[in-house]
Formats: structure tokens, C-alpha cells, sequence
């Protein structure tokens, strides 16, 4: 099976080495801001699992039984960001999406189940105002809509695009006008409410919210807490009100400024997760918990 992309064609990936060769340039490494994920299907969309089969109906009761049923673990969780982080570490669905720095990672996962079904790596390129700090506020406004009820949420969006059609309008742009259309979008009780969920992480936050930033996807990397964000060198997308999925271009040149996805064959799946453990990427070393550590070397000796 090949892949066409401009005019190279692309074989679907059977080795370390194909893979390397369908990667950015190093040159475009070092220019660009890049991330990367690794799926075991390429069926599968760039969705966070908050996403699918309704779990958005329920999303503010999933957070609140959480941090219920297992408050211990958060007594020493301060922000809304780190907590998801935590629920996700655990597979709660939250409206992060797991992503890397680190290209044979993603390829691991590109290649670890689904054995009957193609992987895919997604290259995804941002820009440097798509990524942010952990603790900055745009991520604090993101990470405290999971408070909200799915009605809520949806009147949230309404406003915000309301808000932000009116800005878009504004042309020349002025700031005075601007300045206006977004004090108004923060009167609403609504706002005013979610401006509260901010405050009480961070007390100091100024009492505006850009409607645009709630719309808007970003990046961050959270605080390296724990193995496994270290080991993955693990990143996330988190999601706004905006797309429920981050689309990339099917047949993108891997050194244009498009995302783009690398497919893995089946059938080298098996092959390709030996090579990186010679690499040093494995099971054991990705998931260095100790169940993990033990499922790798049972299957070790198994084979």
C-alpha cells in the first residue's frame, strides 16, 4: 500500500528506518514547534475520550465523582489542569489529548495493539501562540470548563462566538471597541461563574476572559510529577468549545507548515516495537509502573 503525498509517494511503514524517512527534516525539527501521537488504529480520530460515546453529557459529573470518591489522591492537587492530567493518567476521559516530543514514542503506541489494524503516527505542527504554560491562564480557563453542565457549556460557546463575531467586525481594530465587546461578554452570570472556578486556583486572575481563547485549542506541557509524563515525554492538547477533533491534511508534504500522519502496516507492528526496544523504548520503560513492568517481562520471556 502506498501513500501519495504532492509528488512523492510514501510506502506505509515496515521499519525504524521507513519511519525516520517520513519524519520532518531536522532542519524543520529545530525551526517548528512539534508534536507528535501515535494510534493504533489510523481509523481513529485526534478526539480527547471526553468526546466520544456522549461522555460530554456526564463530563461535570465524571470530575465531581472523581474528586469525590478519590479525594485523597487530590489533597494535594491545586489546579484544575493537574487534575486532569491525573484523570487522564488513569484513563478517565477528560478533554485532554495525549501527545509527545518524542517521535518513537508515539511510534510505540502507533504500534502497540489492534494488531489486525494499521497504525498511524500524527505530525502535528503548531504555532508558538497554540502552545502555553501549564499554569498560564489561558489553561486555567480550559481546564475549569469540565465544572460545567453540557447546557451550560454549549450557552458558554454561544456567548463566546457571539463575542467574538463582534470583535471580528471591528475594522479597523480598535482597542477601545474591543476592550468593550469583551467586558461585556464578561458581565454575563454565566462568565461570571466560570471566572469564580478560575479564581479559586488562582485568586490573583484578572476578571477577563477572552471569549477567542475558549474556542481555541492548545498546548502545554504539565509539570513532570511522574514517571510516566517523563518517560513518554508527554505533552497535551487540551480542548476549548470550539472542534470536538483536530483535523490534519491527508497527503501533506512532511516539510510544509500542514499536520500530517504517518501510516504503519500491520503486519510490522510486531517488528517494529522489537527494533524500539533496542532504542530503549518499551513497555517497561514507558509505563514504569510496576504491573507494567512485569506485563513486559512475562511477555519477554513468553515469546
Amino acid at each position: 500500500m502506498e501513500t501519495v503525498i504532492d509528488k512523492i509517494v510514501y510506502d506505509t511503514v515496515k521499519s525504524l528506518g521507513d519511519f525516520f524517512k517520513q519524519l520532518p527534516s531536522l532542519d524543520v525539527k529545530i525551526k517548528e514547534n512539534i508534536f507528535y501521537r501515535g494510534q493504533s488504529n489510523t481509523k481513529y480520530k485526534l478526539t480527547p475520550s471526553v468526546f466520544r460515546n456522549s461522555n460530554l453529557k456526564n463530563e461535570n459529573k465524571i470530575y465531581s465523582d472523581i474528586m469525590t470518591e478519590c479525594s485523597q489522591e487530590f489533597e494535594d492537587v491545586k489546579l484544575h489542569n493537574e487534575i486532569l492530567s491525573k484523570m487522564q493518567h488513569y484513563g478517565v476521559q477528560t478533554r485532554l489529548l495525549d501527545v509527545t516530543v518524542n517521535a518513537l514514542v508515539a511510534l510505540y503506541f502507533a504500534c502497540e495493539g489492534n494488531k489486525n489494524e494499521d497504525g498511524a503516527v500524527f505530525v502535528i505542527k503548531s504555532k508558538d501562540s497554540e502552545i502555553k504554560q501549564y499554569d498560564s491562564d489561558v489553561i486555567s480557563i480550559l481546564s475549569s470548563l469540565p465544572r460545567f453542565k453540557v447546557d451550560e457549556k454549549k450557552e458558554i460557546k454561544k456567548l463566546a462566538e457571539k463575542a467574538k463575531c463582534k470583535i471580528d467586525k471591528i475594522v479597523p481594530p480598535k482597542v477601545s471597541s474591543i476592550d468593550r465587546e469583551i467586558a461585556e461578554f464578561n458581565s454575563d452570570p454565566l462568565i461570571k461563574r466560570l471566572l469564580h472556578e478560575i479564581k479559586k486556583e488562582k485568586p490573583a486572575f484578572e476578571d477577563i476572559i477572552n471569549p477567542c481563547d475558549l474556542l481555541n485549542n492548545y498546548f502545554f506541557t504539565p509539570r513532570k510529577n511522574n514517571a510516566r509524563i517523563i518517560r513518554q515525554s508527554g505533552a497535551f492538547m487540551i480542548f476549548g468549545l470550539g472542534n470536538e477533533e483536530f483535523e490534519v491534511e491527508e497527503y501533506a508534504e512532511r516539510d510544509s507548515d500542514k499536520s500530517y500522519k504517518i501510516i504503519i502496516g500491520r503486519d510490522y507492528k510486531e517488528t517494529i516495537i522489537k527494533q524500539l526496544s533496542v532504542c530503549g523504548i518499551s513497555k517497561a520503560t514507558l509505563h514504569p509502573e510496576l504491573y507494567k513492568v512485569a506485563e513486559y517481562i512475562k511477555e519477554k520471556y513468553n515469546n
